[in-house]
């Protein structure tokens, strides 16, 4: 098509460059994003610079030694990472069995993805004659019922064996600290539970003077105690709210947590591994992932 008949307010460029645009935001350099994307670093800042050109603003401010976004850049990323986003679900949609099928997936309550309700929403769209079964609960509970045939695919902690490792993530302590005076107070999961464990050895480690005041049967339960201010607890990072204090430097060092996959030994549902990497897929877009 002739150029004299583009219009001004048309977008005239493929995914590559938009991919290559958002790793560039990402990484906060051309040099990483590069690497991200699988391509040289003249060629991102060749994509860049000639879509800068076309739009007639500039996207990033480049220094010798940083590199950032200008306000026009901000936004025009945002509508970036909607179109990919809407370009790999329409690859999904497409791809997707076309059968209607029963996903049963389990959570471990410590682990549920701060916003997994977007994602499974997203899910559900790409795969829409799929119904989706979600099970929230300890990881040892989730993992019994998927020995036991009733559920598909189980995401929790290191709880046993033979599960695929998807991400690891800090394990960090959050509460309210008491007067120097007072023992120290553990709001902790009742067992079985890998943080309990992890907690406890910690304490008896390190810590003379402390108890296990509260014990809870959900992770709504240890929250809804540590904003109450009663006490400290083990969180790995996805589990953190915005109203709960993050204790730094006083208490012992923390390992960090794996987080996995588990599926059956037999008779693996085909849509459960699609289902892991469009997770995986999900939280490296929103950046929702804080890896250790």
């Amino acid at each position: 098509m002739s150029t004299a008949n583009r219009s001004p307010f048309r977008l005239d460029t493929d995914l590559i460059v938009l991919r290559s645009l958002v790793a560039v935001a990402e990484e906060g350099s051309f040099s990483a994003a590069a690497e991200k994307v699988g391509r040289t670093q003249s060629a991102i800042s060749l994509q860049i610079a000639k879509l800068e050109e076309r739009l007639g603003v500039k996207l990033f401010e480049r220094t010798s030694r940083s590199l950032s976004q200008t306000s026009e850049g901000e936004v025009f990323i945002g509508y970036a990472r909607k179109i990919l986003e809407l370009a790999d679900e329409a690859v999904l949609s497409v791809s997707a069995p076309k059968e209607q099928s029963i996903l049963r997936v389990g959570f471990a309550e410590y682990l549920v993805p701060q916003h997994l309700h977007i994602h499974l929403a997203r899910f559900k769209r790409a795969h829409p004659t799929c119904d989706l079964n979600l099970i929230l609960g300890g990881g040892a509970d989730l993992l019994n019922l998927l020995n036991a045939g009733e559920l598909d695919v189980v995401f929790a902690g290191p709880e046993a064996s033979g599960g695929k490792q998807l991400w690891q993530e800090p394990l960090v302590w959050c509460g309210q600290l008491p007067a120097s005076d007072k023992p120290l107070e553990l709001i902790l999961m009742q067992e079985p539970c890998s943080y309990r464990s992890i907690a406890i050895s910690a304490m008896e480690a390190e810590v003379s003077d402390w108890k296990i005041s509260i014990t809870a049967n959900s992770i709504q339960a240890v929250q809804s105690a540590i904003k109450a201010g009663l006490g400290v607890s083990v969180l790995p990072y996805s589990a953190l709210q915005e109203d709960i204090p993050v204790i730094e430097g006083v208490l012992p060092e923390l390992p960090a947590t794996s987080v996995l996959s588990y599926l059956p030994a037999q008779e693996e549902n085909p849509l459960a591994q699609r289902f892991i990497d469009y997770l995986l897929c999900y939280l490296e877009k929103t950046g929702a992932l804080k890896v250790a």
